[in-house]
């Protein structure tokens, strides 16, 4: 086994004791954000409680293992995004959800808001009709070079619609099931961004 592989199996084997740790420790369900500081096109950033949210967060180096939109705030605030296993109804697919199903303890740890400032209110209006368009389509996790659309893909495909240079840092992954460059969702909240609420500070766990 190659020193890279090693290295990111010692990481994976650390996050399973962590998701074990973690889930004998479950909070409460995190503080929500109110509806009137939200707006159309704001990234929704999620500190999961999965076994495959803490690798994400032990990968990056990051908080944040999952990523959304907000797509409408009255009555009601709904978000998308690409997830695996927040519904085991609609498994594997991009959903629209509210702000409470988003941000239930099973699921989050915390929660943090930003709105990018390089987006005018149309265009981050444009960005969310576009993944709203995008519910129930497919959940394909794979590398930069391959077909794919999760969290952070679905963001960047929605923000290319209005901003076609945009780009973000990708990382390169190697280990087991993940070979290839990744989009992180630690690298939007690199990005140039306003935070709005739950900001946390890079790094940190």
């Amino acid at each position: 086994m190659s020193r890279p592989a090693r290295y990111w199996l010692v990481v994976a084997l650390v996050a399973g004791l962590l998701w074990d740790y973690h889930s004998q420790l479950r909070s409460p369900a995190p503080a929500l954000p109110p509806a009137q500081l939200l707006e159309a096109g704001d990234w929704i950033f999620r500190s999961g409680t999965s076994r495959e949210s803490l690798l994400i967060r032990q990968l990056s180096n990051s908080r944040y293992s999952h990523i959304g939109m907000v797509v409408e705030t009255s009555p009601e605030v709904w978000i998308v995004h690409a997830t695996t296993d927040d519904d085991p109804a609609r498994p594997n697919q991009v959903l629209l959800s509210t702000l409470a199903e988003f941000a239930a303890a099973e699921h989050a740890e915390a929660i943090a808001v930003a709105r990018p400032k390089f987006l005018s209110r149309e265009q981050r209006a444009e960005t969310a009709h576009y993944v709203r368009q995008r519910v129930g389509e497919r959940f394909v996790l794979a590398s930069r070079n391959k077909p794919h659309r999760y969290c952070t893909t679905l963001l960047r495909d929605a923000i290319r619609t209005q901003q076609a240079d945009f780009e973000l840092p990708w990382q390169r992954l190697d280990i087991a099931l993940f070979r290839g460059e990744y989009l992180m969702p630690q690298r939007f909240a690199e990005a140039d961004i306003h935070w709005l609420f739950g900001v946390a500070k890079p790094g940190s766990q």
